[in-house]
């Protein structure tokens, strides 16, 4: 029922083909609030399996000292349950050495309880609180010992159906430490799965399931009783980020991003997380928890409007302060700055030219620009809604620069006057950078 802030590649600290892996990279993530890190294992020399993207020129660490640094910064941001997706390629003996350091290193952080016969349902975050719990592939119920995985649930699907995939040993020590998240092959829609088996989905198919309305509901009512978790497709080797509004609207939990690039949507995932006072799980709206309600994440919502009204949404951007010049710009130039405001969520919202606006450019002028111009916008999902503030400088001899943004979730927004200070895609804050705006809201059944 939750949205929970999550991480691709972790360890990654630049591109999927060369970047370096860092222990640092599991500890940046974490203090930023991140509940689901990727451990991406393999085996490595003298017994001890490696942490490192498979079959690239990325460094390795020891998968030991990255369990180490989680011990010591799982529930410094967050005290709520922090996911560990393990990619497993190694053998046997290193999957017995995984379960030996996750076991004595994080002791009673580590969640090993088995799921009890009467559960019907995966439990609240609350009743997880300081707990860790392992997301990997489970021995069926009856396994006595090791035995083979026939069904695969990897990052290397999107790229790698063409290989025939070789059957892999499951560790028993590995595995009886898997409980609430059991990863398995994706059955189809119509096959419902356990409440505790989870899927991977990545990019390419997930833009096929939501591209369709019928298989884009299917994925809703999935989603309401099942995680699913979403990564960037193997093609993005620059580590940049596939768009994350769209599968949150059709309720997929762990949308994975590359936290290591400064792009937008970082900059929308911070907006989410940011909320709830960052504790990295967002409660999703009662449509998608709840499959007996009316909804399509595609366009149009179909929601009852006497349930889920529209929202007649007035933002008015009354000025700026100190807006800064552009990255590398240390004197000389005066920024002739403009606002653009932007609507991100369901189609509905995001696709409708009227939610993309802009203030006129004020010349010359970085230290107080004065606009006070109002925009009004109809949003029709608000509780999928973003608002996206982007100051920029025009140019009047090449590209207009990004000097500043601000994002906020519709449903966290308070009228009044509110100042809106700026940030970079890094979430750098660029303080007292700021915009003084006006909020008003109508709900309009």
């Amino acid at each position: 029922h939750y949205w929970i802030a999550s991480s691709h590649n972790t360890y990654l600290t630049g591109n999927q083909l060369t970047g370096e892996s860092s222990v640092n990279a599991y500890i940046t993530a974490l203090k930023q609030g991140c509940r689901c890190v990727e451990l991406d294992c393999h085996d490595g020399d003298d017994g001890e399996p490696i942490i490192y993207h498979g079959h690239t020129f990325t460094s390795k660490i020891l998968f030991k000292d990255v369990v180490e640094a989680l011990k010591t910064y799982a529930f410094e941001r967050s005290d709520f349950p922090l996911i560990l997706s393990i990619e497993n390629h190694c053998s046997i003996e290193q999957q017995d050495r995984m379960a030996k350091h996750l076991v004595t290193i994080l002791g009673d952080l580590l969640y090993t309880k088995g799921i009890k016969g009467d559960e019907k349902e995966l439990p609240s975050p609350m009743y997880l609180q300081r707990k860790i719990l392992v997301k990997s592939k489970r021995l069926s119920a009856c396994a006595t010992g090791n035995d083979n995985d026939n069904q695969s649930e990897s990052d290397d699907d999107e790229h790698d159906n063409s290989k025939k995939k070789k059957t892999k040993e499951i560790s028993k020590k590995l595995s009886d430490i898997v409980n609430y998240i059991h990863a398995v092959h994706f059955p189809g829609f119509n096959n419902d799965g356990a409440f505790f088996h989870m899927s991977s989905f990545g990019e390419s198919k997930t833009i096929k399931i939501l591209s369709d309305p019928e298989t884009a509901r299917d994925f809703v009512k999935y989603n309401t009783r099942q995680i699913s978790r979403i990564y960037p497709g193997a093609t993005r080797q620059d580590s940049s980020n596939m768009s994350i509004v769209e599968p949150w609207v059709a309720g997929c939990q762990i949308v994975s991003l590359n936290y290591q690039t400064d792009d937008l949507q970082n900059h929308l995932n911070r907006a989410m997380f940011t909320a709830n006072r960052g504790c990295g799980y967002i409660l999703k709206p009662e449509f998608l928890r709840d499959p007996s309600l009316a909804y399509s994440p595609t366009s149009p919502s179909g929601l009852d409007r006497t349930k889920f009204p529209t929202l007649n949404l007035s933002v008015e951007i009354l000025s700026g302060q100190h807006i800064p010049r552009p990255q590398g710009v240390e004197k000389g130039e005066v920024v002739d700055p403009y606002v653009q405001i932007q609507i991100h969520g369901h189609p509905d919202d995001s696709n409708d030219t009227e939610n993309h606006k802009g203030t006129k450019i004020i010349d010359n002028n970085g230290f107080n620009p004065t606009w006070k111009e109002d925009f009004t916008f109809n949003i029709k999902v608000p509780e999928l809604a973003f608002l996206d503030l982007k100051v920029k400088d025009h140019s009047h001899t090449g590209k207009d620069q990004h000097l500043g943004s601000y994002a906020i979730r519709v449903m966290d927004m308070q009228e009044g006057y509110r100042r809106a200070y700026l940030v970079d895609y890094s979430g750098k804050q660029l303080k007292p950078a700021s915009l003084f705006v006006k909020i008003s809201k109508r709900w309009m059944k």
